[in-house]
């Protein structure tokens, strides 16, 4: 979820007997509004981890922000990632991320996972598989498995073999 998504997600919003959460606004500085975009309103499944750690986390709260301050206003994504995440960060010793990052790695996972692209489209809130691939970055070894995984698109490699001897001629 965008971090405002995040930020404007009321308890009535998450349906846990279901393990979905319905994305239908965003908070911009404080104010509550639509999504980013129309493709931002969307139902996001989640995990059975997920689920239980929510059901924990609400402890039969029915109604109000899942995340709010301590005044009840909606969080706002810059005190996230300024009073949180980068002291976090620091103390764990890595790259100082924000909030967006968190997109950028869960695209990441859903298309190292192997799942549909249709479906990483929709969970993430794009409107295209093209948006959804500037977000998605992957690490050498997986990189590396896919080239070799190209080798299965011959029934036995032999034709990367003739490229390769034809070259070499």
């Amino acid at each position: 979820m965008r971090c405002g998504e995040l930020c404007a997600l009321l308890v009535e919003d998450v349906k846990l007997e279901r393990g979905v959460i319905e994305v239908t606004r965003t908070v911009w500085n404080g104010i509550d509004g639509p999504t980013k975009t129309k493709a931002g309103k969307r139902v996001i499944y989640l995990d059975s981890v997920t689920v239980k750690m929510l059901r924990e986390y609400l402890d039969g709260r029915k109604t109000g922000r899942v995340f709010e301050s301590r005044s009840g206003r909606p969080l706002l994504s810059q005190d996230i990632n300024r009073k949180f995440l980068k002291p976090l960060c620091e103390r764990l010793g890595i790259p100082v991320g924000t909030m967006h990052a968190f997109r950028h790695g869960r695209a990441s996972q859903m298309q190292t996972a192997g799942l549909p692209g249709d479906f990483v489209t929709s969970q993430i809130g794009h409107s295209s598989l093209k948006i959804t691939s500037i977000y998605t970055h992957f690490e050498h070894e997986k990189k590396r498995a896919l080239a070799e995984q190209l080798l299965s698109c011959t029934q036995d490699g032999s034709l990367y073999t003739i490229a390769n001897e034809a070259k070499a001629s």
